[in-house]
């Protein structure tokens, strides 16, 4: 398949004001603590917020984190998503292993592997499971698609990184397959038309929708082959970690945004603090989804901010490469 055009980019961009009243909302049920929401094809009930833990990773003291970790699965958070130290998670998997060793019942796991060829995403894979102390995890994601490092081919070519995570799969390492990214969002509809996945984890926010437009250019296709689609960088990154960039104000806003786009199942947010994890807590527990009119209220404050941040998710590549093309005349 061709690359994205410029008037696919156009038509996003317009698209994008209409998002929230073009489709509906993913069904909520009330099951324990917070909402849930089916993941996609997977089947699986989880809840509406889940934990990102490069926050965590960069707790200096242990059982600090394992008290955060612990906090967040009594309160209901039990969707976990961490990686490997390299890919700026630090500590975060080691401080999983003890609490997971405790409570891998109560909790869905997800674990994220970047590398381009199927050795290295086996082998990477394994060190995650050791490190995290299990034999299994639900979730394996090949991490960070957009970056220059990977080619269409390596991600779903036969012996590339999806096929070797799909190998697992049948193998018993991981239940479920995925792929998650920050930008170029043209790569994500081409590895999609040739694999088939469980799980998407994209960058989606209230500013970054005017820029990188994953809601719009990517998702759609999503939904219709019933893949479970996770809001990352909600904020434009974990508080207290940079990229950190929503202004405190909006936070509320982005968190309704991300969850009340048509299909998205929950928001995974990187909390450090118990202060940041109940407050999150509390915007789940209260959700209601954004009406078309309060998104459009908040346009011309949100394109502003995009302008301003520009396609700040690219900075993420540490291979660099050519940037992702704005949805809006940055």
């Amino acid at each position: 398949m061709a690359e994205l055009t410029r008037r696919d980019f156009i038509k996003a961009s317009t698209a994008g004001a209409m998002l929230l009243a073009g489709g509906t909302a993913t069904a909520v049920e009330q099951t324990g603590k917070l909402p849930h929401r089916t993941l996609g094809r997977t089947g699986v009930r989880v809840p509406i917020l889940g934990l990102g833990t490069v926050a965590v990773g960069a707790i200096a003291d242990a059982r600090t984190a394992h008290r955060l970790i612990h906090r967040a699965i009594d309160l209901g958070v039990t969707y976990i998503d961490t990686a490997p130290s390299f890919t700026g998670y630090r500590m975060a998997q080691k401080y999983l292993a003890p609490v997971l060793k405790e409570r891998r019942k109560e909790v869905f796991i997800a674990t994220k592997c970047l590398r381009t060829d199927w050795d290295g995403t086996r082998r990477l894979l394994e060190a995650n499971l050791k490190e995290l102390g299990v034999d299994q995890v639900d979730l394996a994601y090949a991490h960070a698609i957009g970056h220059k490092v990977y080619s269409v081919d390596q991600l779903a070519g036969p012996r590339g990184t999806l096929a070797a995570l799909e190998q697992a799969r049948k193998d018993g390492l991981c239940r479920f397959v995925g792929m998650t990214g920050h930008n170029r969002p043209e790569k994500f509809v081409q590895v999609l038309q040739r694999r088939d996945i469980d799980v998407m984890m994209n960058a989606v926010n209230i500013v970054d929708r005017h820029t990188y437009g994953f809601e719009t250019l990517v998702w759609p296709l999503a939904r219709k082959k019933q893949v479970g689609l996770v809001a990352m960088k909600v904020f434009g990154g974990a508080i207290g970690v940079k990229p950190c960039k929503m202004p405190a104000e909006l936070r509320h806003a982005s968190f309704r945004f991300a969850l009340s786009v048509p299909g998205v199942v929950l928001n995974v947010i990187g909390m450090g603090t118990v202060h940041e994890l109940e407050q999150n807590v509390e915007w789940a527990k209260t959700f209601k989804p954004m009406t078309p009119e309060e998104a459009e209220q908040l346009k011309s404050r949100t394109v502003e901010l995009a302008r301003q941040w520009g396609t700040h998710l690219d900075r993420l590549d540490p291979h660099g490469g050519e940037k992702s093309r704005p949805l809006i005349n940055t």
